[in-house]
C-alpha cells in the first residue's frame, strides 16, 4: 500500500518520473555535451572515460577531450566527443 502512495502523490505534483524513480537524469546535447543528475559519486574521471555511481549501478560515458564544466553534489556538465554510454549493474 505505502508503495504506490509516493507514485500516486507525484502523479498529483506532477513530479517527473526520474526524480520519483532515484534513477540518474541524462541530458544530451549533440555529440559534444552531456548533463548527468542524481549521481551518487564519481569513480573515475580521465580524459577519455568517466565512472559514475549512481542509483540503480555503474554508468560509464567513452569519448576524448572531457573537461567537466560543472561539479555539483548531484549534477555534472560534461563537454567533449561522446562515443558510448553504458550501465553495469543495478
Amino acid at each position: 500500500m505505502f508503495k504506490k502512495l509516493p507514485k500516486q502523490a507525484g502523479e498529483v505534483l506532477e513530479f517527473p518520473p526520474d526524480v520519483l524513480d532515484k534513477g540518474p537524469k541524462i541530458t544530451i546535447m549533440g555529440r559534444n555535451e552531456m548533463t548527468i543528475e542524481y549521481f551518487k559519486e564519481v569513480i573515475l574521471f580521465s580524459n577519455e572515460e568517466i565512472i559514475l555511481k549512481t542509483p540503480v549501478g555503474k554508468l560509464f560515458i567513452q569519448g576524448k577531450d572531457f573537461v567537466l564544466t560543472t561539479v555539483l553534489q548531484t549534477e555534472i556538465h560534461l563537454k567533449g566527443q561522446i562515443s558510448g554510454l553504458s550501465f553495469e549493474g543495478s
